[in-house]
């Protein structure tokens, strides 16, 4: 892994510590909804955790910055929810990267009774 990488990696920790000090409601909404649509699909593309979010009304606090999206879903690969297939072209028209990760849903089809 690059430094470049590391440092990103670093910086997606701290912003998500971040949000769960000081947005915790935010979190745990985000986490709850990933959950509902890790359990309805086996495999999920990185920019659909926070549209998602967005159907069911969830948005960014403006005190925390935008990476808090990406930065949501390295927990839940650090939860053990989701593992990587490989990177493709994003779908989602927000998304300004060059391509997204798949995700193997690790929790699909399982019914969490929440």
């Amino acid at each position: 892994m690059t430094p470049r990488m590391e440092n990103a990696l670093a910086l997606a920790d701290k912003c998500w510590k971040k949000a769960a000090e000081t947005e915790p409601a935010f979190v745990e909404e985000y986490i709850r909804l990933a959950e509902d649509l890790l359990t309805k699909k086996p495999i999920v593309l990185g920019d659909e955790f926070r549209n998602h979010c967005a159907n069911n009304r969830l948005f960014r606090p403006k005190t925390l910055h935008p990476n808090v999206w990406v930065s949501g879903v390295k927990a839940l690969k650090t939860l053990g929810w989701i593992h990587p297939i490989g990177k493709v072209e994003p779908t989602q028209s927000h998304n300004h990267m060059p391509s997204v990760t798949q995700w193997h849903s690790m929790i699909y089809g399982t019914d969490t009774g929440s």
